[in-house]
């Protein structure tokens, strides 16, 4: 027994017995970590493994968190981001229960609240814009803000100034302020841009200020501010299309801001007059409500970036299960050598240094190397389009605070790891280990236990994340397979906007939109040409209140509110959806225009439930024309996939105006329907709109096919980020099982060979490893199964038309789990089936 001790120490570095025998619980950090670092030199195969193991589970985590942190937790980029409010209203009304700001309330607010430090609106908006009197226009992505907006938020221009007081009323000379990446791309970064003009929508516009690279605001997307031309005389208090942000006194609440806000609002009537009666207005209950602005910009995404910040947890802990069971295997190999180093008076500090600082090495390792992998991740991510449905995600990156968390992840993973060895090595009895020899006294029932509770705990954790990215994988198939309504393939959308300056009149807009619809008519495989003033799935909105003549409302009720759009009579063949009864709209005569109109089916249904809406009238507004209905068409998702195709009234490109003549929007989307490949048509089109105006330029062109594709990019996003971890979680999860597989084997190989040597057929070896394995992946199932029904459910509100206990997705990572576990059992059970017997009963 005594030689098996002093052969046991020849493991251990002379200098370091000489430490530990002199000075018993003086431990060395730097010693501790230099010896540590030499005996993971010597296990090549277990360091390279863990390491691998580590650096997926710690980069996994930070790559997750950085988005968290930098959509979610991280300040916004202004000054005093905790006093930014968001300005809307609650109302009661049929189709609609929110509405944001109209000038008049707008106005309102900023003349009497005693809450506000600051006040100030934006719209989003483009313009054509263009350096100078002939060049190229291009169009631009704005913001129409008051003149105190850009000041409230306090981010100081690159150069220039902000907007004066006073140059967002309509009678104002006109301004601009450009983004510095517009600057830099357009204008070659001259400092001398401020003061010059540049035509906007072809009108000249004074560049007054650029603003710096970091400021993106409302998005990410803003390239330029214009000034908002309110005019406190003429104003729609009804019209709700401004958004408003505000910036609170100290000490004050966004209740109490709400509650002032409400004290204001009953006095809007009185200081700006509408033909809407108080009685009518009183009815919708119109009330404010003020909101942090950072939870405006991200409350429909933080259940989701919360989930996969879970996942990427999961990952981490399954990693740590993993390492730790390698540790407990290595340490159970070792166990003779501890207890030499206990024997020779090393304490418990000393046995415990030894574990952590092979921990601490292997974490800190994986740890730096999983910040590269975050940082890599992140930017691929960011290069992914579907990325971009999530808000703030040009905020992202590996800063301060997510350093901070990786360095925490890492001594916590490093603590883990090296804490279920420790607690192993202290349940084996000292006099045990060295009376035992060594293989009898690392194979005991308690030991082998320890090591499949580790295995159960990663195979279930790993059917949680499985499970999870199965039902996105579900909820993804069912969104894909929705029928939008319209025919994507084989057709091109491609906006324009005619610029009021060249096109001041109803007729001049309507002649430039049949004039193009005859160009690109004459393109060779153009089958159809449509407009519309929406897109479906766009992201754009158009409602408003439309009454019906035989369902009239209450004297003082108003009517409720319904999806419009604009569209030319060729519309519905361009795009694809069907006309169901009826006729479209004829030609578009701006002198004379029909009030006809269009309704969907879900429309029809609505009011007429089985009967034609054929003949019916209805207007739009509360005092509007009477317009008559002339066709039935198919519902459309316009808004999105995952929600009921909406009730939708389509007008003509022409309609009267509100006093007299006719009016026409000067924005409109153009539906090119082709018999081949839309995309090859791209550049046809866009020579056909710049024959008829050299100047006007053409933006968001796109396949029809593409824009259907980018409605479930949110979907696609979170599948391929559930996906990715699921895989890693499966993959670490099959290690697990034949890493505690493979070394049962190893231990086993003396009763093997007995085994076979009395009789045992190598199948029955076989059979009897393998059933081994795949009964610990059965109890992993079966506790991941629970676990994943308890947990899945926070998902709900992710998935479309799947439930979050789908049986299908929960029974086929069920089976997928045990396939895996049978794959990994089955390796070290075609070893242990190889066991010669006459060798394994000559081992020791």
């Amino acid at each position: 027994m005594l030689w098996r001790a002093r052969t046991a120490t020849k493991t251990v570095a002379p200098a370091y017995v000489l430490a530990l025998t002199s000075g018993a619980t003086m431990i060395h950090p730097v010693q501790e970590f230099r010896y540590a670092a030499r005996r993971l030199s010597r296990a090549p195969a277990f360091s390279l493994t863990a390491l691998i193991v580590l650096t997926l589970g710690i980069g996994a985590t930070t790559a997750l968190f950085s988005i968290v942190n930098g959509v979610l937790l991280r300040p916004l980029p202004y000054a005093t981001p905790g006093q930014l409010v968001s300005l809307a209203h609650s109302v009661v009304l049929k189709g609609l229960d929110h509405v944001e700001q109209s000038d008049a309330s707008f106005l309102l607010y900023q003349r009497h609240n005693q809450v506000f430090s600051g006040m100030g609106s934006y719209r989003d908006a483009a313009v054509n814009l263009a350096p100078g009197s002939g060049e190229d226009a291009e169009r631009v992505s704005t913001a129409s803000v008051s003149a105190s907006l850009l000041p409230m938020l306090g981010v100081a221009p690159l150069f220039g100034r902000y907007f004066a007081a006073g140059e967002d009323r309509f009678d104002a000379p006109h301004a601009i302020i450009l983004s510095e990446g517009l600057w830099r791309k357009r204008f070659g970064a001259e400092r001398s841009i401020v003061g010059k003009r540049v035509l906007v929508d072809g009108v000249p516009s004074e560049v007054v200020g650029v603003m710096p690279v970091r400021f993106q605001f409302p998005s990410a997307t803003t390239e330029a501010w214009i000034p908002t031309p309110f005019d406190p005389a003429h104003t729609e208090p009804g019209s709700f299309n401004y958004h408003a942000v505000a910036r609170l006194r100290d000490g004050v609440t966004p209740a109490a801001a709400a509650a002032d806000l409400d004290r204001v609002l009953p006095r809007m009537l009185d200081e700006y007059p509408s033909d809407i009666p108080p009685a009518m207005f009183a009815s919708v209950h119109l009330r404010a409500t003020v909101r942090p602005l950072r939870d405006v910009m991200v409350s429909d995404v933080s259940r989701l970036l919360w989930i996969l910040f879970g996942t990427g947890v999961v990952v981490l802990l399954i990693a740590c299960a993993n390492v730790a069971n390698l540790f407990l295997i290595r340490g159970e190999a070792r166990h003779r050598e501890l207890a030499v180093r206990t024997a020779l008076g090393a304490g418990r500090s000393a046995v415990l240094a030894q574990y952590f600082s092979e921990a601490a090495l292997l974490a800190g390792a994986g740890g730096v190397l999983g910040l590269a992998i975050a940082g890599s991740v992140i930017r691929l991510l960011a290069a992914l389009p579907e990325s971009m449905a999530l808000p703030r995600m040009a905020e992202v990156s590996l800063d301060g605070r997510v350093v901070a968390f990786a360095f925490a992840v890492t001594l916590a993973t490093a603590i883990a790891v090296s804490v279920v060895p420790l607690l192993r090595a202290r349940r084996v009895p000292l006099s045990a280990v060295l009376r035992d020899s060594g293989r009898s006294a690392t194979s005991g029932v308690a030991r082998q236990r320890s090591r499949n509770v580790l295995v159960v705990a990663q195979v279930a954790l790993a059917l949680v994340l499985v499970a999870a990215s199965g039902l996105m994988l579900r909820s993804f198939a069912r969104l894909r397979n929705v029928a939008p309504g319209f025919d994507a393939e084989h057709a091109l959308a491609m906006n324009i906007a005619l610029p009021n300056a060249k096109y001041p009149s109803s007729s001049s807009e309507i002649q430039y939109y049949n004039a193009l619809a005859d160009q690109v008519r004459a393109i060779p495989g153009v089958t159809a040409v449509g407009y519309t003033t929406w897109l479906p799935l766009s992201g754009e909105n158009d409602n408003g209140v439309v009454g019906v003549e035989d369902h009239p409302v209450g004297t003082n009720e108003v009517p409720p509110v319904h999806d419009q759009a604009r569209v030319n009579g060729e519309y519905f063949k361009a795009i694809g959806t069907p006309l169901l009864s009826g006729r479209t709209f004829g030609a578009q005569d701006a002198v004379h225009p029909v009030p006809e109109a269009m309704v969907s089916q879900a429309f029809a249904k609505r009011y007429w439930k089985a009967g034609s809406p054929l003949g019916k009238r209805i207007r739009p507004g509360i005092d509007g024309p009477w317009y008559t209905i002339i066709g039935e068409v198919g519902d459309v998702h316009l808004a999105s996939l995952d929600k009921p195709a909406e009730d939708i009234v389509y007008f003509p490109m022409v309609t009267p105006g509100h006093d007299s003549g006719s009016s026409v929007d000067s924005r409109a989307t153009l539906i090119v329907r082709t018999t081949g490949d839309a995309a090859v048509l791209t550049p046809a089109v866009r020579n056909a709109v710049h024959a008829l105006d050299a100047t006007l330029p053409t933006y968001q062109e796109q396949t029809m096919a593409r824009l259907l594709a980018d409605a479930s990019a949110r979907t696609r996003f979170t599948m391929l980020l559930l996906a990715a971890a699921g895989v890693i979680a499966l993959t670490l999860g099959a290690v697990g099982i034949y890493g505690v597989m493979a070394y049962g084997v190893s231990l086993r190989q003396r009763e093997i060979g007995v085994r076979m040597a009395l009789g045992a057929r190598p199948a029955d070896v076989s059979q009897m490893i393998s059933r081994q394995g795949i009964a610990l992946a059965g109890i992993g199932v079966a506790v991941g199964l629970v676990v994943a029904i308890a947990v899945t459910r926070f998902m709900r509100g992710l998935l479309y038309d799947v439930s979050a206990t789908d049986p299908v997705a929960l029974g086929g990572t069920c089976v997928l789990l045990l396939a895996v576990a049978f794959v990994a059992s089955w390796l070290p059970a075609r070893r242990a089936a190889g066991v010669d017997p006459s060798d394994a009963l000559r081992s020791d």
